[in-house]
């Protein structure tokens, strides 16, 4: 059974998608700023670098950099510093015995002198010298047989030398030592010192044995005082102070493969890298921050003109804070600064996308964030800011790629000159060329990032649903398959499509709305009319209206049917969702109304929705100017061609005044229409804008429409009459 006309247009509008959601909806912001409150309170309280499971004396795993600057009190080094102290040299307490070394050296000269007299007894012969020698008592020297043969066997010079040297041995191991020796000196003195001296003046064979005599009565005369030095080495303790150590940000704590000292363990514990939990306070003082910062959030995509902050684009608002928030985590291992470029990619990236009054807004929630991180550092802080602010002020309307390129590259040199002057007016100098070096990387730091930031653009537009400058540029290229078509097939409906881009674009720049986007999208507004392009006026030129063969109700569906078709085909070309609504909407839900009139001609059984448009009315102020624009465009064109609408400055020709309208009347006439049949009840266009409107409309349409001068006839044409 063949479907009725008026069960076709309600299939359509359910096929239709839903109106795009009011960029006023609070409840979306509630919802988005719980949502990055939540997230950035998580990633504040989450150290990401934290290190788990070093032990001391073990390589380390990883390569650690200090995020922020710290000050403590080193209990290692303190206990260090005072473990020096108690065993230093003057600690230890000694007594001194003087008369060791006197008696000592008195029993050397008696050993001495007894030899002697063994020597040189004649009357007990070589075996009872040698035993007599060897059964000498001493608690000293133990005269062994051989060494009892080797005295006995020197020459007589050789003896002297001996007994001669070994007393000078003695007293000048005694005299080096002012007469105060302890026990490591007497070690010394026998191991090293007396074997030195009598290699200068003694001969080998003789060498061996005085060292062996002189060595031998060495006695420590020194004693330690075993509680006075308990209590110096107390006293030298006490003396110590608490060593406290300062961490500056980005010095490196321990890198992967180094071993892991109790002093690293230290550091590591006062930057929070192994904290396992933090105390109440500091988690409700991490959650008042992510508040503020989710505050900031909450007024930036609150803020009136940015009406596509919306559905995807929202979310994707919201995960582009939140992503960089936790790059900016990660990066803070590198030093504080290295946080600019991430947030100045992002404060471009969202000035293009939502415009600059968010940017700015984001910029500032993420500084804060930082700043909570890294004990407030005062200079990197306004690098930050200041930097990734001036990027985005730089960025206007982004048309070329070069607009992020130079607005990246100011940023980093706006923030450089910064922290460059921070460091100066801490240092309290002048450096020439650290000042030209942090300004060159500074910029290049910036250019990097707003590199990084044109990349992300062309993706992150229709990731989110937006249609960038750069995307409605290449739309605009007549060379596009769509126009291209329009412009072979129905040329008359380009022309009306370019001159409401012309009514548009004027008066989106009166209102502050999107310039570039009414006139991209007033090119493909009418693109279904190219399906059946001589069912419309714009394309009638040269043959009769063919309306006139079909009933009322079916011209209507074909009239209507160029919505529905238009957005088949713009899905087809793959073209921006803010383009196709555009389509959707610049009929909204009015009515063909000359169609209407004609079928209740005809009838009194008319169903006014089969003449009606699916909608929905339009959702955003340039939706509102395309509606408002298109029906001028064509009224007036009609009407001029028919020569009822004359300017305010010229006469009627003669045709009666009520028969015709200036520009203005006319022009306020179809705008006030619109706005008593409810059809820009859902856009955010206000009375004074709608008057700019009207001013910019009535403008634009004088330029097109003015009246010509009458040149005069040529003289040749003067001769032909």
């Amino acid at each position: 059974m063949a479907t009725t006309l008026h069960e076709r247009v309600a299939r359509a509008r359910a096929r239709t998608l839903p109106p795009v959601t009011p960029v006023r909806r609070l409840p979306v912001w509630l919802t988005a700023a719980l949502i990055v409150w939540l997230l950035l309170w998580a990633s504040l309280l989450i150290d990401f670098s934290a290190v788990r499971d070093l032990q001391p004396g073990e390589p380390s795993t990883v390569s650690v950099t200090a995020e922020r600057t710290v000050s403590y009190v080193s209990a290692w080094r303190t206990e260090q510093e005072r473990i020096s102290a108690e065993n230093s040299p003057g600690t230890v307490i000694t007594r001194r015995d003087p008369t060791i070394p006197v008696q000592q050296r008195a029993q050397l000269l008696t050993l001495l002198q007894t030899v002697a007299q063994i020597r040189d007894d004649p009357t007990i012969g070589r075996d009872g010298a040698i035993a007599q020698l060897a059964a000498l008592p001493s608690n000293t020297l133990v005269i062994s047989n051989v060494l009892a043969v080797q005295i006995y066997q020197l020459e007589d010079s050789q003896w002297t030398e001996v007994r001669r040297r070994s007393v000078e041995l003695y007293d000048r191991a005694l005299s080096t030592y002012e007469f105060s020796l302890d026990e490591a000196t007497v070690r010394n003195l026998r191991q090293l010192s007396l074997p030195y001296w009598a290699s200068l003046a003694a001969a080998a064979e003789t060498r061996e044995l005085m060292v062996l005599l002189s060595g031998a009565f060495l006695k420590a005369n020194n004693e330690v005082n075993i509680e006075a030095t308990r209590q110096a080495k107390q006293v030298a303790r006490d003396a110590v102070s608490p060593v406290t150590v300062r961490v500056q940000s980005g010095e490196s704590v321990v890198r992967q493969g180094d071993l892991v000292t109790p002093d690293v363990i230290e550091r590591l514990e006062a930057l929070g890298k192994l904290r396992s939990s933090r105390s109440p306070l500091q988690i409700l003082g991490y959650g008042v921050i992510a508040l503020l910062c989710a505050a900031i959030y909450a007024a930036a995509i609150a803020i009136p003109n940015l009406s596509r902050a919306r559905g995807r684009s929202l979310v994707l608002l919201t995960a582009l804070t939140i992503l960089t928030a936790v790059i900016v985590r990660l990066v803070l291992s590198f030093g504080t600064l290295a946080a600019a470029i991430p947030i100045t990619t992002t404060g471009l990236l969202v000035a293009a996308l939502y415009g600059r009054i968010p940017a700015v807004a984001i910029v500032a929630l993420l500084t804060l964030y930082v700043a909570s991180l890294t004990d407030g550092a005062v200079d990197a802080m306004a690098a930050i800011v200041l930097g990734a602010a001036a990027g985005v002020i730089a960025m206007r309307r982004v048309e070329r790629s070069l607009d992020f390129i130079s607005g990246g590259a100011l940023g980093g040199l706006v923030a450089a000159c910064t922290w460059a002057s921070f460091q100066i007016i801490s240092a309290n100098g002048w450096d020439a060329s650290g000042f030209w070096r942090e300004l060159l990387l500074g910029t290049l730091a910036g250019t990097a990032a707003g590199v990084v930031a044109l990349g992300l653009y062309n993706t992150c537009g229709p990731l989110a649903g937006l249609v960038t400058p750069l995307r409605l540029m290449e739309l605009a290229h007549p060379a596009r398959p769509l126009l291209r078509k329009l412009i072979r097939a129905a040329p008359g409906t380009y022309y009306h499509s370019v001159s409401v881009g012309n009514l548009a674009e004027s008066a989106a720049e009166a209102v502050g709305a999107d310039a570039l986007l009414l006139r991209v999208a007033s090119y493909y507004h009418d693109i279904g009319k190219s399906i059946r392009p001589y069912f419309f006026t714009d394309n009638q030129s040269d043959r009769g209206n063919v309306h006139q063969e079909l009933d009322p109700r079916t011209s209507a569906e074909i009239i209507i049917d160029h919505v529905r078709e238009g957005i088949k085909m713009a899905h087809t070309a793959g073209l921006p969702q803010p383009i196709i609504d555009f389509i959707r909407t610049h009929h909204g839900s009015g009515m063909v109304r000359h169609f209407y009139n004609l079928a209740l001609q005809q009838s009194d059984d008319v169903d006014p929705a089969d003449f009606t448009y699916p909608g929905p009315k339009p959702q955003t102020r340039e939706q509102g100017i395309m509606m408002l624009a298109d029906t001028v465009e064509a009224t007036v064109r009609a009407k001029v061609q028919h020569g009822k609408v004359i300017s305010a400055r010229e006469g009627n020709n003669g045709t009666p005044r009520s028969e015709v309208q200036t520009l203005e009347e006319l022009v306020n006439e179809l705008i006030d229409e619109r706005v008593a049949s409810g059809q820009l009840d859902e856009c955010p266009l206000t009375l004074q804008d709608i008057r700019r409107i009207r001013v910019a409309f009535v403008t634009t349409l004088q330029g097109i429409h003015h009246p010509r001068v009458e040149y005069a006839q040529s003289g040749r044409e003067l001769r032909r009459r």
